[in-house]
């Protein structure tokens, strides 16, 4: 398991500084559009790493899925819950205006939040409460560089109805996966977590100062 794991931050790591590296020096477009393969392995890996065979442990991570996906849904469509938004290009396959790999965005970010809250805090409604958190800054960072990539559009100025309704969501979606009581991998999750901070700061340095 410990060589597996080895492996995986391995392809972790690669997936998004080589990622970023193509899209910064190779063609910015191609790298862009391949976003949604990135985020596919990296769904997989989180999935493996921390999801025991068990019917309560996939119909949590189906229902995470699910209720993002929807709440995606009623957010681009009637411009409720957070704010009014709509999705690009480089997201790949959407259905109602939403990309499919949005709703494995939120379990992986669920998930990798998560364990690392719960890792640090025994009690699980504070556990909760820092997994949400941690889910909120990941969108703080991603949203300053969003539109840039082609990845999500916002119209409105104000952007703290979008933070508070990605806040409760999150926070619901821990809930349900921190009621699954079996050990997961930290050291995925937190490499994870750390691969998307340094993916999108890259990002935001580059093309908030460097172009």
């Amino acid at each position: 398991m410990k060589n597996l794991t080895k492996i995986f931050l391995f392809i972790i790591w690669l997936n998004q500084l080589f990622g970023v590296f193509g899209i910064l020096v190779i063609d910015f477009d191609l790298f862009l559009s391949l976003s949604p393969i990135s985020l596919i392995f990296t769904f997989l890996i989180v999935v493996y790493s921390n999801i025991e065979v068990s019917y309560k442990s996939f119909a949590t991570i189906i229902f995470i899925f699910s209720l993002s996906i929807i709440s995606e849904i009623i957010g681009v469509n009637y411009g409720l819950l957070f704010g009014s938004y709509y999705y690009g290009e480089n997201l790949g396959y959407s259905i109602y205006g939403v990309p499919l790999v949005i709703g494995l965005n939120w379990v992986v970010l669920t998930v990798s939040s998560g364990n690392i809250a719960s890792y640090f805090f025994e009690n699980k409604y504070l556990s909760i409460f820092i997994g949400s958190l941690l889910m909120l800054i990941l969108d703080v960072i991603m949203e300053q560089v969003s539109g840039n990539i082609d990845f999500w559009y916002f119209n409105d100025e104000s952007l703290i109805f979008n933070y508070v309704t990605w806040f409760l969501l999150g926070a619901c979606n821990q809930y349900f996966y921190q009621s699954l009581n079996y050990t997961k991998n930290l050291v995925i999750s937190v490499n994870v977590y750390l691969s998307f901070i340094v993916f999108f700061l890259i990002l935001f340095v580059y093309l908030k100062f460097l172009i």
